[in-house]
């Protein structure tokens, strides 16, 4: 017969093929159907203790507590470990005694650069800053006056 060859899922490489995964999605699909359809007809025409056996036998419960204890530890651990070894506070140092320690050797004024005092007003003039233009007393400079302002981009 005419077809694909069957190759190994060693050969194929993840995402290579959307009707390669359609394929495994459905036999996967039908896997699952089938554990399903047999989990359901064990559990067909039994009462309710023989039930709860069924359902404790399939391991669900303890793969359910399992999980949340797994998801429990990872979220704590996540949550500890940057709380207990990230930056310590460091304490405010102890004022320390005149007596204590040595006076310390003098040490020879440098010269400051030329810095200008921030008091002192700066000379802004060359940039227009404070510069009062006078305005037509008649006009709005909000109002519209028909012109477009984006003509000079195109």
């Amino acid at each position: 017969m005419k077809g694909q060859p069957k190759r190994s899922k060693a050969d194929r490489t993840s995402m290579a093929s959307t009707q390669a995964d359609l394929r495994e999605l459905k036999a996967n699909s039908n896997a699952t159907v089938s554990e399903l359809k047999e989990f359901l007809s064990q559990l067909r025409g039994k009462g309710p203790q023989e039930m709860l056996g069924v359902v404790a036998s399939s391991q669900l419960f303890r793969a359910t507590i399992l999980s949340i204890i797994l998801v429990t530890g990872t979220i704590s651990a996540l949550t500890a470990i940057p709380y207990f070894f990230g930056e310590k506070p460091v304490p405010d140092p102890e004022p320390v005694t005149e007596a204590a320690t040595p006076a310390p050797t003098p040490v020879p004024p440098v010269p400051e650069p030329n810095i200008t005092d921030p008091e002192k007003p700066v000379n802004l003039a060359p940039l227009g800053v404070n510069e009062q233009l006078p305005a037509p007393p008649n006009s709005n400079p909000l109002e519209d006056k028909g012109e477009d302002f984006l003509k000079d981009l195109e």
